[in-house]
């Protein structure tokens, strides 16, 4: 069980690390690309929360480590999304 968390947690790092590695700030990724990151946020926050629990249920040494690597991971994101969907240009304007 904790092996399978570790595993878990390992993709979706390898995952959101893939993903924000596609582009960059100054432009929209493509679509596809769009698609992908608002099906992976989509999911992303259940799993985090799925894994969490199951660490939290065993003894696991890192289980606060890795509970945190989960949640920074969820927030990396919603951080994708909101830029492959223009919101964080809209954050900068807001901003000015």
């Amino acid at each position: 069980m904790r092996k399978q968390v570790e595993t878990i947690l390992q993709a979706l790092l390898a995952a959101s690390l893939a993903a924000s590695l596609v582009g960059c700030a100054a432009t929209r990724p493509p679509q596809r690309i769009q698609d992908a990151i608002h099906t992976a946020n989509r999911y992303m926050p259940e799993y985090v929360v799925e894994a969490n629990k199951a660490l939290a249920d065993t003894e696991h040494p890192d289980k606060e480590r890795l509970t945190g690597i989960g949640e920074r991971l969820a927030e990396v994101m919603a951080a994708l999304d909101r830029w492959a969907s223009g919101g964080e240009e809209a954050r900068k304007e807001d901003k000015r």
